[in-house]
């Protein structure tokens, strides 16, 4: 992977206050596909472009920002317990400027959302690492995880435990953040 979408995939962590994980969201069973989320959709001036392989249960999704910087990640979505979530990934030709150095300590991660469909499109909304932060002071083994240097949360468990954390979440307020608002671009 190229350092430059682990750099913006990083960059989406802090600046949207995701809780990365080293370990994918989904397993053979509980990976899912739907090309009713197949397409461009608006959030404010961003454009995000989901392309559906429904062979491999995946989506290519470029996020278009202003100035026409894009961010290019590899999307799964996981079906548990009735809820739906979003595992975003770098794609394997995301870029970002940097020399090899730097390039051998980066760690790609991944980043999860909850889906809900709306009446035009469908949201994605975050967890909240201020809660995470708080739930796993009070009760460490909900999930492993790890605290990198400046205390932030990563997650280590595997996919099955991180599936129990996330629909526990469900049930606690604040758990996920404010939805972002996916909805169809309309053809010109």
């Amino acid at each position: 992977m190229k350092v430059k979408g682990i750099l913006l995939v990083l960059g989406v962590v802090f600046i949207a206050g995701c809780v990365p994980s080293l370990h994918e969201l989904y397993t053979k069973k509980t990976l899912v596909y739907d090309d009713g989320l197949v397409g461009k959709f608006q959030e404010d001036e961003q454009v995000w472009e989901f392309v559906g392989d429904a062979e491999h249960k995946s989506y290519a999704i470029t996020i278009t920002e202003e100035e026409d910087k894009k961010s290019k990640l590899t999307g799964h979505l996981v079906e548990a317990g009735g809820v739906r979530f979003f595992d975003f990934y770098p794609a394997k030709d995301a870029e970002l400027e940097g020399g090899d150095w730097l390039k051998f300590h980066i760690i790609p991660v991944h980043l999860f959302f909850k889906v809900d469909k709306t009446a035009g499109g469908f949201s994605l909304a975050a967890v909240n690492p201020d809660k995470v932060d708080k739930l796993l002071k009070e009760k460490p083994a909900m999930v492993k995880h790890e605290r990198v240097e400046d205390g932030r949360v990563v997650l280590t468990d595997t996919p099955e435990n991180l599936q129990k954390f996330l629909l526990e979440g469900v049930k606690i307020e604040d758990f996920f953040g404010d939805p972002v608002e996916l909805t169809p671009v309309k053809a010109d």
